[in-house]
């Protein structure tokens, strides 16, 4: 069975690298830059919905707060 992933799209023309940099550093909330997984990966992150309902739930209002 494959894992149910998430690839999201980075704002404001941020590289993925950048996007998940920031959410890391603002948010605690490690994702994986898309570019690491080759170059049509760019320009997205990868949230990988492995953990609990409650746990993401954690992440997405954090996720939210930094962003705003």
């Amino acid at each position: 069975d494959a894992l149910p992933i998430l690839w999201i799209p980075t704002l404001h023309g941020e590289t993925s690298i950048d996007f998940a940099t920031m959410l890391f550093e603002k948010a605690s909330v490690v994702v994986a830059a898309g570019s690491s997984y080759g170059k049509h990966g760019e320009g997205y992150i990868r949230i990988s919905l492995t953990v609990s309902d409650k746990r993401l739930q954690e992440a997405m209002q954090r996720i939210k707060n930094a962003l705003r």
